[in-house]
């Protein structure tokens, strides 16, 4: 069940928002007598430029050929109103970023399970009820709901998987789970482009959501987060659950469980930040992890109609990209040869490199749609799927099962601050040299590179279940006497 609900996010944003300026015939005196100026190059007149410069306006002036629709096409969202379309995309973010907030109490207080399921409803809903409107206010709204139960229920999702899965499994577990988000995205792409209404896009993702609720609602809580809250009773019982499910020898009633209670309230798992340095230099450096690599992503995401023409291909070639690199073997052979810290820093500084050389290859045009940068560009997503693939291995790994659901919320929060700017610097194409965004994507890719040498590493170790038994993992990081001189 590892990672059903993130079929979901974000293509449906993109894929009922999408804009392309060169499907559209002109039905005004006023744009034939455009398009006669053209007569040389009668190609190059269907273009944003004729559209923004002239003011040419939607069903006045020209109308869409294009059979698909979107709300940005269907509402008027294009040239100076453009911003309001990357609105409606990232405010999905900002409702991601106040949902991941709440799970920061939710997941460690009242379970991974209960939190997941509630995320889920209130994704299922939301999500449903985008299918009746037809008013960008409303979406607006409703977008920062979608955002919020989304990452709630994908984060809910990604703690079971890894509170069930033994050390010697992880790697291969969140390569199989990061997979199952590619495979999503491949199946929410397919299921759309068959679909020419965008809202019937709306539909059926609630549905998908609705059935998902199923899954989760079988699988069991957490024992590790049953323990750590001293509820052994339960945690016997899901133990026994699990027996009987994969027909192995149950524990004893008389068998004793070597667990430690801890049960602090929301201020004090917070105050255990300053008590313990180790595990906040960690959370801060792998939160700014998060952030660059989402920033890249969905900045690269909502880029390809701007730097290439094949957009559904490119969102294909991209996916492609990212199932080599875990059905190759590569990001496996990588974390599992190099250590979960290096294949973070691996991974980051191949696509700073990709960018970097897209840059001078920027306007050698290969065929009359496909330039060389636009190519060079689609070695990033492999690198990339690469960066999500260990951030988040490595961020469970180190977070103690106390705060585990705290801190993976604040490193994916983290995420939706990079996905909420991400789509915003697609509109600097508009504005200035693409080979300059081009360079910001690198440097934002470079920077994590080197930050991510100062984190600890996680490889060959077990999950802490306390900030205690981070320090007694992670001593040789130097942490260990500034721990013993504030006990003092």
């Amino acid at each position: 069940m590892s990672s059903v609900t993130p079929i979901t996010l974000p293509w449906k944003m993109w894929l009922t928002s999408f804009l392309n300026y060169k499907d559209w015939e002109c039905i005004s005196d006023r744009c034939d007598e455009l398009m006669g100026n053209y007569t040389n190059e009668p190609e190059t007149f269907f273009s944003r430029v004729t559209i923004c410069e002239n003011s040419l306006k939607p069903n006045q002036d020209f109308k869409w050929t294009i059979e698909r629709t979107s709300f940005a096409m269907e509402w008027g969202l294009i040239c100076s109103d453009e911003d309001k379309g990357s609105n409606l995309k990232s405010f999905f973010f900002i409702g991601a970023f106040a949902g991941l907030i709440v799970g920061t109490a939710l997941f460690d207080k009242i379970g991974r399970k209960t939190t997941c399921l509630i995320g889920i409803a209130i994704t299922s809903i939301s999500s449903l009820a985008a299918f009746f409107v037809n008013n960008y206010n409303v979406m607006l709204a409703l977008r920062v709901v979608h955002g919020i139960g989304g990452f709630i229920a994908v984060t809910g999702v990604d703690l079971l998987s890894i509170e069930f899965t033994p050390t010697k499994l992880r790697n291969l577990s969140q390569i199989l789970s990061s997979s199952c988000w590619d495979l999503g995205s491949v199946v929410i792409v397919g299921i759309s482009y068959g679909l020419k209404d965008w809202h019937h896009i709306y539909l059926v993702i609630g549905c998908i959501m609705a059935t998902t609720a199923i899954a989760v609602f079988i699988y069991p809580e957490s024992p590790r987060f049953q323990l750590i809250k001293g509820k052994e009773k339960e945690a016997r019982a899901t133990f026994k659950r699990i027996s009987g499910i994969f027909n192995t020898t149950e524990i004893s009633d008389n068998t004793e469980l070597a667990y430690k209670d801890y049960d602090k309230n929301y201020l004090g798992q917070i105050k255990d930040f300053i008590k313990h340095p180790i595990m906040l230099k960690n959370t801060v450096i792998l939160m700014v992890c998060w952030m660059m690599i989402s920033c890249v992503s969905y900045g690269l995401l909502f880029s390809w109609g701007k730097i290439g023409a094949g957009i559904y291909t490119s969102i294909l070639l991209g996916t492609v990209g990212s199932f080599i690199t875990k059905g190759s073997g590569m990001l496996y052979f990588i974390i599992h040869h190099f250590g979960r810290k290096n294949a973070v820093v691996i991974n980051f500084a191949g696509a700073a490199t990709v960018f970097f050389l897209a840059i001078p290859c920027y306007g050698v045009h290969l065929t009359g749609t496909w330039r060389l940068d636009h190519v060079i560009c689609l070695f990033a997503s492999p690198f990339m799927s690469g960066v999500w693939g260990s951030v988040a291995l490595l961020t469970k790994e180190l977070s103690p099962t106390s705060h585990r659901g705290m801190i993976y919320c604040m490193g994916s929060a983290s995420a939706r601050i990079g996905a909420f700017v991400g789509p915003y610097l697609t509109l600097l194409y508009n504005h200035i040299d693409p080979r300059i965004v081009l360079a910001i994507f690198g440097g934002i890719a470079a920077f994590p590179a080197f930050l991510a040498f100062f984190n600890s590493d996680s490889t060959g170790k077990p999950i802490p279940s306390t900030p205690e038994d981070l320090l007694q993992l992670h001593s040789e990081t130097g942490h260990k006497k500034l721990q013993n001189d504030d006990d003092d």
